[in-house]
């Protein structure tokens, strides 16, 4: 079976170049060009085939990664998932600042943009090997 991955982001160059990659590696790639269409597409993976793994921007408009991400983990713990046990969220950021509350908010990595597709990739394997472990 192979990982599914859900990318949010509002830059839709980044999200098909990301699609494009992550796909090439193996991986089944969703995309959201929103925090709510991530929100939606998170929510109806619970009913479906959940994710393995979230790239989330944390700057976007309307609403930023770091609501989508307290969305998420509201919603695992409503689940009954405890903190630190749910999907692998990974925030993208172009800004080194925004990205430090996120962890508060429960996120478990960052990326700077732009970075390789192998640093990427290897992120990716870092948090689907923890989670596994």
């Amino acid at each position: 079976m192979s990982v599914k991955i859900l990318v949010v982001d509002d830059d839709r160059e980044i999200l098909q170049m990301l699609s494009l990659r992550l796909g090439n590696h193996g991986y089944d790639v969703e995309t959201a060009c929103n925090g709510r269409e991530g929100v939606g597409a998170f929510i109806e993976s619970c009913h479906k085939v959940p994710y393995d793994l979230i790239l989330l921007d944390i700057i976007m408009p309307d609403m930023e990664g770091r609501e989508v991400l307290e969305i998420i983990r509201k919603e695992e713990d409503l689940r009954g998932i405890k903190y630190g046990f749910g999907i692998p969220i990974v925030m993208l950021t172009a800004l080194k600042e925004p990205w430090f509350d996120s962890f508060e908010k429960g996120c478990d990595d960052y990326v700077i943009k732009p970075c390789s597709a192998e640093k990427l990739i290897a992120k990716i394997e870092e948090k689907l090997q923890e989670q596994e472990g």
